[in-house]
């Protein structure tokens, strides 16, 4: 057989050429009926991409439910759990915001008010 990348003479029953490193048509269908061991189910989560799934919630949850799929049970917990903290927090956070700005601008609007009033007295 030749080889189809460098042009060299290679074995019939070769996986790849001896001399360039090419998969032959026989080492092909070999890596093709060749199936992934799934992942191992108790892998620790990466911080990077929980922190990302904190403040990109679509990312941890998408990417929460490859790696369950890939069979990293642990690790896409992990990023399904931060990006629905990541959506609660988005959604809390500028709530509250808004409650804490309402009242003060409540309080510094009546503030001249009862200063007006205490000086009188």
């Amino acid at each position: 057989m030749i080889c189809w990348k460098c042009g060299s003479t290679i074995d019939d029953r070769a996986a790849v050429c001896v001399h360039c490193g090419a998969a032959t048509p026989l080492g092909m269908s070999i890596s093709q009926g060749v199936q992934k061991a799934p992942g191992d189910p108790n892998e620790p989560a990466n911080v990077g991409f929980i922190v990302l799934s904190i403040f990109v919630p679509m990312f941890g949850i998408i990417f929460g439910a490859v790696e369950s799929g890939n069979g990293k049970k642990r690790a896409g917990k992990a990023y399904l759990i931060s990006g629905i903290c990541g959506i609660v927090a988005l959604t809390v956070i500028p709530i509250i915001i808004t409650i804490v700005c309402t009242l003060l601008s409540i309080v510094f609007s009546f503030l001249p008010l009862l200063l007006i009033a205490f000086q009188n007295t």
